[in-house]
């Protein structure tokens, strides 16, 4: 006597269904248009704004003229003149517009804002900076020349400063100097004959 298999149902090996069947992608079709009406009576609008939006898509080439663009203007920024022309920037251009739309990189939309404020606003924070540490090292070196005895012809340092030449003034600095105010004061002074 033999001994039927109680599990699937008793059927040999050779006739198990399996999901790999034709008869099953047949069905996964017929689901897929059933649930794409269905959402669209729920939605009436939806397939028409999906059809639109695939139509559009994004501008992947203006995308990659705005990058690189963005990346001329910060190398500018932090180094004037290292910049490009605008034929190499075409042509970036177009080496970068399909790789973004290999990858799908819609740059319009998903660029980070952050990374696009950074991008902008960087190179003209760091031109700034440069010009306040400018005009701290004028303000010092004036600083330094307007101490007592800089120029005056009876210091040692004045008297060196005298025979190399008059005094560099840094640019901004007033004609009236400390040692001009004390110049003045001293030619007021009475004046009493050698004994």
């Amino acid at each position: 006597m033999t001994k039927l298999d109680t599990k699937d149902g008793g059927l040999p090996p050779s006739q198990h269904p399996t999901l790999d069947n034709a008869s099953f992608d047949a069905l996964g079709g017929m689901v897929a248009d059933i649930d794409s009406q269905a959402h669209e009576a729920v939605n009436p609008g939806a397939a028409q704004a999906a059809a639109e939006a695939a139509a559009s898509g994004p501008d992947y080439h203006k995308g990659a003229c705005g990058i690189v663009d963005l990346a001329r203007g910060m190398i500018d920024g932090y180094a004037p003149g290292a910049g490009w022309d605008e034929p190499t920037s075409a042509r970036m251009a177009a080496s970068l517009t399909p790789v973004f739309e290999k990858y799908g990189w819609d740059v319009e939309s998903a660029f980070p804002c952050e990374l696009v404020a950074l991008m902008v606003c960087g190179p003209v924070l760091y031109q700034s900076a440069r010009a306040v540490a400018l005009k701290i090292r004028q303000d010092r070196f004036a600083l330094e020349n307007a101490q007592r005895g800089m120029t005056d012809p009876n210091t040692i340092k004045g008297a060196a400063a005298a025979e190399s030449g008059p005094v560099a003034v840094a640019a901004g600095i007033g004609d009236i100097t400390a040692a001009d105010t004390l110049a003045g004061a001293v030619t007021s002074l009475p004046q009493f004959p050698d004994m």
